[in-house]
């Protein structure tokens, strides 16, 4: 259909609507009719009326009305006869703002970092992929010379006046080269430069910068060194190299920075920004506490999100390993974590017995643990947590009833987490553990059957195939195995929850993007990748909804527009059925309703 053809057949469309709400409103004296989309009033019975409102619940997957009051849904049906009974006898509104539109749940992102977002948008993007950020799209570069030339560039069109380090965040050796201390030294020697890793899970650092942070001999590395968990081998100081455990050292130090009001309220805001024109509702910070204790970064969320009215709520995940070591024991972990839960009971920013844990290392930093063959240059992946450590701090959650999720990304990692999962069921049986493994990176066809068996659940990172699977193919992994990073097709095959997440910026929050990537598995270079491990159209829409919404233990509010559940609705210009898998990031969001409040793209 051209698109005059389209504009013509909305026209005739919202006309028709429009004749039929006259009909409605003199049958139905009781009835306001609105034709553009509003925002529904306090104990005010709203009903819109939309092209199709896709509902995500097999009993009724398809409707045209939903009626909602004090921002939950009470009913929904194909007619306005079918919700006469919400609408009888009392005032009440009929809104066809919606009438050339279609809706569906609210989507979720179910594992992102507000607080690493909101560190990291503001920062000079340099990456191997494009970037279209809010007012900002970023051509990717993908060869050494280009990348020199582009940091270069971004420097010197820096304020070198504004006494703030300059952060670039989206480097990437197998396609920038290497970069040491020493190089960033040539390319600037006088303002602190840092550059931030593709991952987020490294930093390097030049000399200036390695000053400001204090790092002026390897002896003001040690009190970091001598942290619990802290592995000294993650540290170069003579390359100004900070990674996985280590990175904590540079953390610290960079607070002042990255931390700022200015700072973070930039990338506040460009993350909600991004999250509305997703059509996100809801986002899990499923790691509350990397950057500082959990007081302090639950107080940031808030004032960014609760107390602006941000059309966004937000499940608080804490992060076991830093929040045991400063507590200094299960038992007073545990305390604090029941303290806060009742703290944010009943809010838009909550928690919900959850807890966060982490095996092996970065996946776009080829850090994550590979059984043989291993790498194909030889190194070897690095444990964020040791596996004997891994185990005894869930062993103790789960025995208090935490639902845990493990981040792991490689296989060697899996069998470890799976050994953990097997035994503590085992040990103590939990029918309904939810325990989800985070990013699963690459699994094979015989790991991903055993975590069937063993009930586990699934958050995904399909990013992985878009950005590194050719790279990853040709560098590390082989053909074969990069081809099966996200082997995410066998998992529907056996019945496994799947949701998918940006764990932003490792990708953007982008849900429809992010379905889109794990039902066509096309990669940078436009290459499919293992399309049997393709998902279908139908799994993809739910592992952005309802089944997202299951992985967080909040199938029973979100997910799905059923009576009952919250009124969040993402509001699309297009329908997902009609454009199939290979249409859905092209899907334009108008906006979304937040529990009856109508947000217009802005």
């Amino acid at each position: 259909m051209t698109s005059l053809a389209k504009s013509l057949f909305r026209a005739f469309h919202f006309a028709a609507a429009a004749l039929f709400a006259v009909v409605v409103l003199a049958a139905c004296n009781d009835a306001a009719v609105r034709e553009t989309p509003q925002s529904a009033a306090p104990g005010e019975v709203h009903v819109y009326v939309a092209k199709k409102i896709i509902t995500m619940e097999p009993a009724m997957p398809e409707a045209k009305v939903v009626a909602i009051r004090d921002g939950h849904i009470l009913g929904v049906g194909r007619t306005l006869d079918d919700l006469e009974p919400w609408t009888r006898g009392q005032p009440h509104v009929i809104d066809y703002g919606f009438a050339d539109k279609v809706l569906m749940p609210g989507l979720i992102d179910p594992h992102l970092h507000p607080i690493m977002g909101a560190v990291l948008l503001p920062t000079e993007f340099i990456t191997p992929e494009d970037w279209n950020l809010p007012g900002n799209y970023v051509t990717g570069v993908r060869t050494p010379e280009a990348y020199r030339k582009r940091l270069a560039d971004a420097i010197a069109a820096s304020d070198a006046t504004s006494g703030k380090p300059f952060i670039s965040w989206g480097y990437h050796k197998l396609w920038h080269g290497s970069l040491s201390r020493a190089d960033l030294d040539a390319i600037e020697a006088n303002r602190p430069v840092i550059v931030w890793q593709r991952s987020f899970h490294e930093i390097i650092a030049n000399t200036a910068a390695m000053a400001m942070m204090g790092f002026n001999s390897p002896a003001d590395l040690e009190p970091f060194l001598k942290m619990p968990g802290v592995d000294r081998h993650h540290v170069s100081f003579e390359d100004g190299h900070f990674m996985e455990t280590g990175l904590v050292a540079a953390l610290a130090k960079l607070q002042p920075h990255i931390l700022s009001p200015e700072h973070l309220g930039e990338g506040f805001s460009i993350m909600q920004t991004m999250l509305l024109d997703a059509g996100v509702t809801m986002i899990a910070d499923m790691a509350t506490g990397i950057f500082a204790d959990f007081k302090t970064e639950a107080a940031m969320i808030e004032n960014a999100f609760e107390k602006t009215g941000a059309p966004v709520r937000i499940l608080m995940v804490p992060l076991a390993k830093t929040l045991m070591a400063q507590k200094g024991s299960f038992e007073e972990a545990n305390a604090f974590i029941r303290e806060q839960e009742k703290i944010y009971e009943g809010r838009r920013l909550f928690m919900n017995n959850r807890i966060k844990l982490i095996a092996d290392g970065a996946f776009f930093s080829q850090f994550m643990r590979m059984n043989a063959p291993g790498y194909t240059d030889g190194h070897e992946g690095k444990w964020i947590t040791e596996p004997d450590e891994l185990r005894a701090m869930a062993i103790e959650f789960w025995n208090a009833g935490y639902k845990i999720h493990t981040h792991v990304n490689g296989d060697e990692g899996l069998d470890v987490v799976l050994d953990i999962l097997e035994d503590l069921q085992a040990d103590k049986p939990r029918p309904d553990h939810r325990f989800t493994l985070e990013h699963l990176g690459y699994s094979t066809e015989s790991q991903n059957r055993r975590l069937a068996e063993l009930g586990a659940l699934v958050s995904a990172q399909p990013n992985y195939v878009y950005v590194l699977s050719h790279e990853y193919a040709r560098n590390g992994m082989g053909y074969d195995r990069a081809s099966q990073i996200s082997r995410l097709g066998s998992l529907e095959r056996l019945g496994v929850p799947l949701a998918l997440h940006s764990d932003l910026t490792m990708a953007p929050a982008q849900p429809l993007f992010l379905a889109w990537l794990a039902a066509n598995r096309v990669n940078m270079e436009g290459n499919v990748m293992a399309p049997n491990e393709r998902i279908s159209l139908d799994k993809a829409l739910r592992s952005i909804t309802i089944d997202a919404a299951y992985v967080l233990g909040l199938e029973d509010e979100i997910g799905s527009i059923v009576a009952g559940k919250r009124a969040d609705f993402a509001v699309l210009e297009e329908d997902p059925m009609q454009m199939g898998a290979k249409g859905l990031k092209d899907v334009p969001v108008w906006g979304v309703v937040f529990e009856g409040e109508v947000h217009p793209r802005k």
